[in-house]
């Protein structure tokens, strides 16, 4: 695991959102209904709620390997993707099918898109 700093001056925006996805991966395998609980979700023992945790810890993993690529088309895709996901999020809250405050699982993956999107339109 060697980290490029020329690529983590330009892309700090993927950094930090490979940190958050890592640590919410984690969180969502080892400690799920602590995370829920700070949510105001209530708590489980479905094994899915770790199976999404294994799939967001795929992702900082996806998104160390796009970091390292450098790809700026592909780095755009994260833009695209963090902000439909926030969007499916936001929807699927305000629609009834959560608490609300799932809402704020989208926050970060909004600001993240929106810093990348930025660092990229100063390349």
């Amino acid at each position: 695991f060697k980290l490029n700093f020329n690529n983590m001056q330009r892309f700090t925006s993927l950094y930090v959102q490979a940190a958050y996805v890592l640590l919410t991966g984690l969180q969502l395998i080892f400690i799920p209904n602590i995370i829920l609980g700070i949510f105001g979700l209530e708590p489980t023992t479905e094994v899915w709620i770790r199976i999404l945790g294994i799939i967001v810890l795929t992702l900082a993993i996806l998104y160390y390997g796009i970091i390292k690529a450098g790809n700026k088309d592909v780095i755009q895709s994260t833009v695209y993707g963090r902000l439909f996901a926030a969007t499916g999020i936001i929807i699927l809250a305000l629609l009834g099918f959560s608490e609300l405050t799932l809402i704020l699982f989208a926050i970060p993956d909004i600001a993240t898109a929106i810093w990348t999107w930025y660092e990229l339109k100063k390349q």
